[in-house]
C-alpha cells in the first residue's frame, strides 16, 4: 500500500505540472511592474505606481492592435494583513514622481496636461476627492518635494536658456561669438517681431535671420561636445529652476532660482529652513566637460545659495538630511576612472565638515539609498547576480532581503519597509518587511496569470578563469525537457559593458522564459567588466572589450556543455544587445561553432562610435584615449569587430532602432553591408521610431516582434537538417 501511495502522489504532482502551459509572446502584455513606492510618515499605508501594457484598436484599421504603457497609482493598508491594494488613478495615464505630504493627508505626483507637458498634481488620501493640478508652469514641473509644514511643494522645471535673463557662467564654446550677440526674442514672438532680420542685411540683421531659423529648428546649430539625446539632437541648452508652490495661496508659484545651472534631487532640512541639492560644480567649465557633481545648499527662499560639498576628483550626488538635520547622507564616486570606481555612501557632518564613509567594506556601487528615522541607512546594490536590500546601523551592515532576488523601488517608515522584488518565479511583486522582520506579499500583479505557466528555473555555476578570475553564470533548461534528449542552446550576453545579470534582474526575465518555452536552453553570465563584483573585476575589461569577456562567456557555455546532458553542442546560438551586440559580432568573427547569431543595437567600429553615439565617453573611459591619437587608434581598430568582419561566417541577424543615438546606427549598416557584399548569410532589421531602449521600454509591439524575429531566425538553423557549424578556431 505504501508503494501505491507514493506512485499516486508522484502521478498527481506530474499531472498538475502537465496542465500548465509554456510562456507565449502575448504574455508580455500581462506583465505588471511596480515602478515607485512611498510609505506614509506614520507607516500605516503605502502608495505605489504600477506600469502595465494596454491593448487598443488602431484608429484607421480596426483589425490592427496598438499597445501602450500606462502607469497608475495604487494604495494599500499596511495595518491590515488581509488588505488588498486599491487603485487610485485610471485611464490613459503615466503617473509618476510620488510624494506623500508630511501629515499623510495628500499625495503629490506628476502627470501630463492636455498639451503633453508634465505638471504636478495633488490628490487627497484616505478621504474622497479628485486629483487636481497645482502647477501650470510654461515648461512643466516635475520632482515634487513637500515642505515639512505641508503647506508648500518644491518642484523643478527645465527652462531653455532663451528664457533666462543674464549670461551663462561658463563659456558656451561658440567660436568667436558672444552670448546673445543678436537681437534676442522668444520663438513665440518671432512672427510679430519688428527685429531687423534679413539674409541680405548687415552682420546684425544676418545673425538675427540665422538665429530665427535656428529657433524654428531649421537648422539645428551645434557648438557643444555632447550634442545628442537618446533619439534626437539636443537643441537649446536648458537649466533647472526650482519653484515653491504655495497651496494656501491659490497654488502661487515662486521661482527661487534663476541662473543657468542644472539641479537635481532637492531635499528640505527637517525644519524646512534649508534646501540641499546636487548640481554642477561652481566655475567656468562647460558642463559637457565637467562630469562630476557637487552638493549645494540654500535657504528655503533661494537666498544664500552656495556649494556645500565640492572636491576635485569626487562626484557627490543624492543628498538627504539625517533626522536631526545636523548631517547629510551623500553618494560619492571618484572620477579618475568613472567607468570602474564604485559609488559609496558617506555621512557629511554639517557642523564639523567631516566626512565619514559608511559603506566601507561593501565593494559594489550603491543603488537606491535613504535615511530611516533612527538614523540607520538602507540601500540596494548589485551583488553577484542579485540586488539585496542592506541596512547599516551603528557602523554594522546587515542584509534585510537577500538571495537570488532583485529589490527594486523601496521606502521605509516607522520600522516598516515596502519594496518591489523580482524572483525567478515572478517578474515583479510588492512586499512588506514588517517591524518584526517578517516578510509579507502585498500584491498579486503577476501571480494569477503565472499560476498556470511552466517556468524554467536558473541554476547557478561559478567558473574559475586563468589568473584566478571567478565568473558567475546561470543556465536554464527548456521547459518540458526530457532526460536523454538534447536541445538547442542560446548563449545570452549582457550589455553595458558594466551591467549585471542574475535571477533578480527584471529586463531579461521574460525573454529567457520565452526562449525556454520555445525549446531552447539558455546560458548567461557576468563576464569581466560586469558590475556587482567590485572594482578589480569591473576594471578587468580595460582596453579589452573583445578577447577577455568573450573567453568568459564562452567558458560559461563550455561549462554548460560539460555539465548539462541536455545541451546539444551541435546546435548553439548566440545573442546580445548594446555592448553585447558588439560581443556577438566579435565572437562570431573568432569562433565558428554557432549555427546562427543575433546582434542587437550594437557597436561594431569603436572609432565611428566615438562620433555617432551619445555614449562616446566610453571610448576614453575604457580605452584611455581618443581615436585621433595614434596608439589609441591602433587599439580601437584591433578591438573593433568590423576590423575582423571578413572572418565572420556564422549566419547573422542584425537588429537596430532607427533613432538609436546611444550607439548610433551607421555601424550596424556597415556590418550588414560588408557581410552582404561578401555573400554571407545576413539579415538586417530596423525599427522605425525606436531608440536604444527598444527591448526594455520600447513599443510593446516592436518588443514582441524583436523577440520573435530572433527566435524565427534561430529556428531556421535549429533543426538537425540545418547546416552544421565548423569547429572553433
Amino acid at each position: 500500500m505504501r508503494l501505491v501511495f507514493v506512485l499516486t502522489l508522484q502521478t498527481l504532482v506530474w499531472s498538475a505540472e502537465t496542465t500548465k502551459t509554456p510562456i507565449t509572446i502575448t504574455d508580455l502584455l500581462k506583465i505588471r511592474r511596480v515602478t515607485e513606492v512611498r510609505i506614509s510618515p506614520d507607516g500605516t499605508f503605502a502608495v505605489f505606481t504600477v506600469q502595465s501594457i494596454h491593448e487598443e484598436l488602431a484608429e484607421k484599421d480596426k483589425s490592427e492592435r496598438n499597445y501602450s504603457y500606462r502607469t497608475h497609482i495604487w494604495q494599500i493598508d499596511l495595518n491590515d494583513s488581509a488588505a488588498k491594494p486599491r487603485q487610485l488613478t485610471f485611464g490613459d495615464r503615466r503617473d509618476s514622481g510620488l510624494s506623500i505630504s508630511p501629515d499623510g493627508e495628500r499625495l503629490a505626483f506628476v502627470r501630463e496636461d492636455q498639451k503633453k507637458i508634465p505638471q504636478v498634481w495633488v490628490m487627497p488620501l484616505n478621504r474622497p476627492g479628485e486629483a487636481a493640478p497645482v502647477t501650470q508652469l510654461e515648461h512643466g514641473a516635475t520632482n515634487p518635494v513637500w515642505h515639512p509644514r505641508a503647506n508648500r511643494i518644491l518642484v523643478a522645471s527645465t527652462v531653455p536658456f532663451r528664457k533666462i535673463t543674464g549670461k551663462p557662467h561658463y563659456d558656451m564654446e561658440r567660436p568667436n561669438r558672444d552670448w546673445f550677440d543678436y537681437d534676442r526674442q522668444d520663438h513665440a514672438q518671432l512672427k510679430q517681431s519688428k527685429i531687423e532680420a534679413r539674409p541680405d542685411g548687415d552682420r546684425r540683421a544676418l545673425r538675427n535671420w540665422l538665429e530665427q531659423n535656428a529657433a524654428r529648428g531649421n537648422p539645428t546649430v551645434i557648438h557643444r561636445l555632447a550634442f545628442q539625446d537618446e533619439q534626437s539632437l539636443l537643441k537649446e541648452p536648458t537649466a533647472t529652476h526650482f519653484f515653491l508652490i504655495d497651496l494656501a495661496s491659490g497654488n502661487k508659484a515662486t521661482a527661487i532660482t534663476s541662473d543657468f545651472y542644472r539641479r537635481a534631487n532637492p531635499c528640505f532640512s527637517p525644519d524646512g529652513a534649508r534646501i540641499v541639492y546636487e548640481s554642477t560644480p561652481p566655475g567656468t567649465t562647460h558642463p559637457d566637460r565637467e562630469r562630476r557633481s557637487s552638493i549645494w545648499i540654500m535657504n528655503e527662499d533661494g537666498s544664500q545659495m552656495r556649494p556645500l560639498l565640492d572636491q576635485e576628483g569626487e562626484s557627490f550626488t543624492q543628498p538627504k538630511f539625517y533626522p536631526q538635520g545636523d548631517a547629510l547622507l551623500v553618494e560619492a564616486q571618484q572620477m579618475d576612472e568613472p567607468a570602474y570606481r564604485q559609488s559609496r555612501l558617506l555621512r557629511y557632518d554639517l557642523n564639523s565638515k567631516k566626512l565619514e564613509w559608511i559603506s566601507q567594506g561593501w565593494s559594489s556601487s550603491i543603488g537606491q539609498s535613504l535615511v530611516a528615522e533612527n538614523g540607520s541607512i538602507l540601500f540596494t546594490s548589485n551583488w553577484r547576480g542579485s540586488i539585496p536590500l542592506n541596512r547599516v546601523q551603528n557602523g554594522k551592515r546587515e542584509s534585510l532581503v537577500e538571495g537570488p532576488v532583485g529589490v527594486g523601488a523601496f521606502d521605509q517608515a516607522r520600522g516598516r519597509i515596502v519594496f518591489s522584488q523580482v524572483q525567478p518565479s515572478n517578474p515583479n511583486e510588492l512586499w512588506l518587511r514588517d517591524r518584526n522582520g517578517e516578510l509579507r506579499l502585498l500584491t498579486a500583479l503577476n501571480t494569477d496569470w503565472l499560476a498556470n505557466k511552466l517556468l524554467s528555473r536558473p541554476v547557478e555555476r561559478w567558473i574559475e578563469r586563468p589568473g584566478g578570475l571567478q565568473v558567475q553564470s546561470w543556465e536554464m533548461n527548456p521547459v518540458n525537457a526530457q532526460p536523454g534528449k538534447k536541445y538547442p542552446w542560446v548563449l545570452e550576453m549582457h550589455g553595458g559593458p558594466s551591467a549585471m545579470w542574475g535571477p533578480g534582474e527584471f529586463t531579461m526575465w521574460f525573454e529567457f522564459q520565452l526562449l525556454c518555452a520555445w525549446g531552447y536552453g539558455v546560458t548567461y553570465s557576468n563576464p569581466r567588466g560586469s558590475s556587482g563584483y567590485g572594482y578589480e573585476f569591473q576594471k578587468a575589461n580595460y582596453r579589452d572589450w573583445g578577447p577577455g569577456p568573450a573567453s568568459d562567456v564562452l567558458a560559461a557555455l563550455d561549462a554548460s556543455i560539460r555539465e548539462n546532458p541536455l545541451v546539444d553542442a551541435g546546435r548553439l546560438f548566440l545573442t546580445g544587445g548594446s555592448y553585447a551586440g558588439y560581443l556577438t559580432a566579435w565572437i562570431v568573427a573568432h569562433d565558428h561553432r554557432f549555427r546562427a547569431a543575433a546582434a542587437q543595437r550594437g557597436v561594431y567600429d569603436l572609432r565611428t562610435f566615438y562620433g555617432e553615439g551619445n555614449a562616446f565617453r566610453l571610448v576614453k573611459y575604457h580605452f584611455g584615449g581618443y581615436p585621433y591619437e595614434p596608439e589609441i587608434q591602433r587599439i580601437l581598430e584591433e578591438q573593433s569587430p568590423f576590423t575582423h568582419v571578413a572572418r565572420i561566417r556564422t549566419p547573422l541577424l542584425i537588429l537596430h532602432g532607427s533613432e538609436d543615438l546611444r550607439t548610433g546606427v551607421s555601424q550596424s549598416e556597415m556590418l550588414y553591408r560588408a557581410l552582404k557584399q561578401q555573400g554571407k548569410a545576413v539579415e538586417y532589421v530596423r525599427y522605425p521610431g525606436a531608440g536604444h531602449e527598444l527591448t526594455r521600454s520600447g513599443s510593446p509591439l516592436q518588443r514582441m516582434d524583436h523577440m520573435l524575429r530572433i527566435i524565427e531566425f534561430f529556428e531556421r538553423y535549429a533543426n538537425n537538417d540545418a547546416p552544421a557549424p565548423t569547429s572553433p578556431q
